[in-house]
C-alpha cells in the first residue's frame, strides 16, 4: 500500500497506520478477500481498527461512522470502483488477446499505472477519513492491546452491520487473521 500523493499531502496518522497494518503478515490477504467476497471497504475496516489503535476505545466510532460510511460509499462508487473495473477489465483483455511482446508490455504497463490512480484515490479517501477525527491531538489513550484488539471487533462488527455485511465463518477469520497481525495473542 503505498501512494503517488505529494508527501505533505500524506502525512497523516491514519494513513501511517493502514500502510503499516496492510503490511503486518495476511492482512493484505483477508483485506482483499473481505473486499472482493463480501464488497467490504477496505479503508473502513482499517478505519474502524485505527480508531481503536490509537486507543480511542469503541465510543468514537458512533461520532464517525455514519460521516464515514457516507464519505466512503461516494468515494468507492463514483471513483474507486470505476478505475478499479478498468484495471481488471484490462487484465481479463490481456489474458484473452494476442497481442505482440510489445503491446502486450505496454497495455501491462498501462494497468500499472491504472493501479496506481486507483491507490492514490484511496490515499485520498484515508485523508478525507483522517479529517472527520483530526484534532491536533492524535496520541489518543494508553490502552492495553488486548483491549484495543477488543474494541477493533466492536467496531467492525457495528461497521459490518452498518453496512448490511454478513459475516460467514470464511470471513469471521479474515476478521480475526486481521486483528491478530495488528493487535498480537
Amino acid at each position: 500500500m503505498t501512494s503517488n500523493i505529494d508527501e505533505a499531502v500524506k502525512a497523516n496518522p491514519l494513513w501511517e497506520f493502514a500502510t503499516w497494518a496492510y503490511k503486518q503478515d495476511g492482512v493484505e490477504k483477508a483485506c482483499l478477500a473481505l473486499q472482493n467476497r463480501l464488497k467490504a471497504d477496505v479503508n473502513i475496516i482499517l478505519f474502524c481498527i485505527w480508531l481503536s489503535y490509537r486507543g480511542a476505545g469503541t465510543s468514537n466510532l458512533a461520532t464517525y461512522l455514519g460521516t464515514a460510511l457516507k464519505i466512503s460509499r461516494d468515494w468507492q462508487r463514483n471513483l474507486v470502483e470505476p478505475i478499479r473495473a478498468a484495471r481488471q477489465n484490462l487484465k481479463d483483455v490481456l489474458e484473452t488477446t494476442a497481442f505482440s511482446d510489445t503491446d502486450r508490455r505496454s497495455a501491462e504497463a498501462l494497468r500499472e499505472r491504472i493501479k496506481q490512480c486507483e491507490l492514490d484515490l484511496e490515499h485520498m479517501q484515508t485523508l478525507a477519513l483522517y479529517g472527520l477525527v483530526t484534532t491536533g491531538d492524535d496520541r489518543g489513550v494508553t490502552r492495553a492491546p488486548a483491549e484495543q484488539k477488543d474494541d477493533a471487533l466492536n467496531n467492525l462488527t457495528v461497521y459490518f452491520a452498518a453496512s448490511g455485511i454478513k459475516l460467514d465463518p470464511l470471513a469471521e477469520t479474515h476478521v480475526r487473521r486481521i486483528l491478530t497481525a495488528i493487535f498480537g495473542g
